[in-house]
């Protein structure tokens, strides 16, 4: 399906959408664990980046949650046909980061892994402008630290509608690898029952994850 812009007339959100309009900083966070003792022990099978298949493991439970689809135009309400992970990264022997977007249809996590890995390991700017819209999904990592809350920069516009998604480092718990994770929306689209609607899918996709090939 195409993109599409939304009647607002018949929106079933109209309201909630107006009632966050007169609110100036209409953004919210919450923060959650996940467990991802399967993924990290997949990526490890099959020989592919962690960071990488979280990043497409984030990025496919979004797409499947359709709150996340909406974005705000200067001309409207419009819903994508999909987001695309622009993801922090740090170029070997270096300390300062870079932001990376796979903005191509690729469909399994060896196949992005593929793709994240010729942009990062090719791309000589800070990032690509060119690659810059409201269709993206920004995402980063602090495996350094366990993240318990964080909040994101560059929030400013009231109508910015890009998710945010932030992970640290896991941490072992009886036996299990659980990840402390911050998501960061807008709420004129996104409410709790729609972050709890994205757990959902992300826990479905750790737990039907492609067959190893």
């Amino acid at each position: 399906m195409s993109e599409y812009k939304v009647d607002l007339s018949s929106w079933e959100r109209k309201e909630l959408y107006e009632h966050f309009l007169h609110t100036e900083k209409p953004f919210w966070s919450a923060t959650f664990r996940a467990d991802v003792t399967e993924l990290k022990r997949y990526a490890r099978e099959c020989h592919l980046s962690f960071y990488h298949v979280m990043v497409w493991a984030v990025s496919e439970a979004m797409n499947r949650t359709d709150a996340f689809l909406y974005t705000i135009r200067p001309d409207g309400i419009w819903h994508l046909d999909k987001r695309y992970p622009s993801f922090t990264y740090m170029p070997e022997n270096s300390s300062l980061f870079r932001i990376a977007t796979v903005d191509s249809d690729v469909n399994t996590p060896r196949e992005f892994c593929r793709a994240a890995a010729g942009i990062t390991s090719t791309q000589e700017c800070f990032l690509v402008e060119s690659k810059e819209s409201d269709q993206l999904i920004f995402i980063s990592c602090l495996p350094w630290i366990d993240v318990t809350g964080l909040t994101n920069e560059g929030m400013t516009d009231p109508a910015d509608s890009i998710p945010r998604i932030t992970w640290g480092k896991y941490e072992e718990e009886n036996g299990r690898l659980m990840l402390g994770m911050s998501l960061e929306v807008n709420h004129r689209l996104i409410d709790g029952i729609h972050i709890g609607e994205f757990y959902r899918n992300f826990r479905d996709v750790l737990e039907h994850l492609p067959q190893k090939i």
